[in-house]
């Protein structure tokens, strides 16, 4: 099914060892297990003369083990691939199918999503919907948001902008006005001919052809269409050697840093307990989502703010939302459902899809605790750190780069440098001893690699570089300020 664009309604509310994460010890008590903050319910409801099935998981947001996310199809936006692969593949304790997508395309490399998808801060799949937003402060939110993109092309001394009309996304071989920025969530090829595609690695432009791309590892493509405005406009101001960027954000609101998960899809179903079905404002006319009874999907939270996530036998849009509020449901919103429809929890599909799909949304169990990070009260949204035992592990590069740092890291030397003001550290992975000004400090533990990323006892290093660094238990989030 095609997702609607939803009018304009809104509410606030990569291997390199300089990816650097630290580790600072700290006392913290433990949380519940995820086994035991993921729970799976089922009732039969009548509503309106008839009986309902309704299957559903409870996620207690607050428990620092799991993570929500998006998944898209191993192969990249456009693609599918089986419900249970993605489960599987994601390592998630429980999951449900996710927006909208062109099921019924028959080039299965084609059946892009209709809604956005937001995985830690960044943009997988731009739109314009209702959506269920989970936080960095452990809540979730049901808000009517857009992406939106501003790209900047710094050539010489000047800077030229101009909007993207999406991420990850494609208009057609007959729009020739679209500029679009691709990511390898994507995939790895731009394989579109009718347009000019811009190469950018490590913020540089390093090709510009009307030939299929690859999409680099550490880079994106910018695609532009031949219209007469982008060859007037556009493209004169992009060379080879430029840096370009792309700054992306919701609209009306400050909140994509601090967005874990994002699913768009809609309409919505219940806002603060009562009824709130509006297909006007969510953008829907399609009877399969107006009138018609169908298998269906739901997310939302209840009084308490954990996350439900369910499906509900064939059933109308109104009849899943009196369900969902004899449930004790508040906020809700209505997911693709059909032959779409799927629900998996603790190694179990509890509801089976009748196709393959292009994206699902999942709970995540970590090893250990996962920690946040701010930085002069900046959150740092594109690495996570860990806990374990009494060790809180959390992201340097991410600090380095907000403090205005200066690091290298030598990889025949396997050393690590890093000069911030009159401070000079260097380290080594897997040896205790820091050089700070020339003094040999042991450090509590040895940086070590993991992943391609070197993590490093945060607190000797934060405050040898004239950091502090404070500790908020509820949320696991180490907060760092610098002068």
């Amino acid at each position: 099914m095609r997702l609607p664009r939803t009018p304009n309604r809104f509410r606030t509310g990569f291997l390199q060892c300089l990816f650097c994460t630290v580790l600072i010890s700290v006392s913290v008590p433990f949380q519940a297990s995820a086994q035991e903050s993921v729970n799976t319910h089922s009732a039969t409801i009548p509503y309106n003369g008839k009986v309902f099935s309704a299957n559903w998981v409870s996620v207690d947001l607050s428990d620092p083990y799991l993570r929500i996310r998006p998944v898209i199809a191993s192969d990249g936006i456009g693609h599918v691939e089986s419900f249970s692969s993605m489960m599987e593949r994601s390592h998630a304790v429980a999951g449900i199918n996710g927006t909208f997508f062109d099921a019924y395309e028959k080039d299965a490399s084609i059946r892009y999503p209709n809604g956005l998808l937001i995985g830690s801060g960044s943009i997988l799949h731009s739109g314009s919907n209702a959506s269920l937003l989970v936080l960095a402060d452990h809540t979730a939110h049901l808000e009517n948001v857009e992406t939106q993109q501003q790209i900047s092309v710094n050539h010489e001394e000047s800077t030229y902008r101009f909007t993207a009309w999406g991420i990850n996304k494609y208009y057609g071989d007959s729009v020739d006005d679209q500029v679009v920025w691709y990511t390898r969530s994507f995939g790895t090829q731009v394989p579109y001919t009718n347009s000019v595609k811009v190469v950018i690695e490590n913020n540089v432009v390093t090709a510009i052809t009307e030939d299929p791309v690859t999409i680099p590892e550490d880079g994106q493509v910018c695609l532009i269409g031949h219209s007469a405005n982008n060859q007037t406009y556009v493209l004169p101001n992009i060379h080879i050697g430029d840096t370009m960027s792309m700054e992306a954000s919701l609209s009306g609101t400050d909140l994509l840093p601090m967005v874990d998960a994002a699913v768009g899809a809609g309409p919505r179903l219940l806002s603060d307990g009562n009824i709130d079905i509006d297909y006007t404002r969510d953008g829907f006319t399609d009877p399969k989502i107006t009138t018609q009874a169908n298998a269906r999907s739901f997310i939302g939270v209840d009084a308490s703010g954990q996350l439900l996530m369910g499906t509900v036998s064939s059933a109308t849009i109104s009849d899943m939302a009196h369900v969902l509020q004899q449930l004790g449901i508040t906020d809700a919103m209505n997911l693709d459902g059909g032959a779409s429809s799927a629900l998996y929890a603790r190694g179990t599909i509890i509801t089976s899809p009748g196709r393959e799909l292009s994206n699902a949304l999942v709970v995540e169990r970590l090893q250990n605790p996962q920690i946040q990070l701010t930085v002069n009260g900046q959150f740092v949204q594109e690495f996570r750190g860990y806990l374990t035992e009494e060790t809180s592990m959390v992201p340097m590069r991410g600090i380095l780069e907000r403090i205005g740092a200066k690091f290298e890291w030598d990889g025949t030397a396997r050393e690590l440098t890093v000069q911030y003001g009159t401070n000079h550290i260097r380290l080594h992975p897997d040896d205790r001893i820091m050089l700070w000004n020339g003094n040999k400090v042991v450090l509590p533990a040895a940086p070590e690699i993991v992943e391609g990323h070197i993590y490093m006892p945060l607190r000797a290093v934060i405050e040898s570089l004239g950091g502090k660094v404070t500790w908020d238990s509820q949320l696991y989030r180490a907060s760092l300020t610098f002068p």
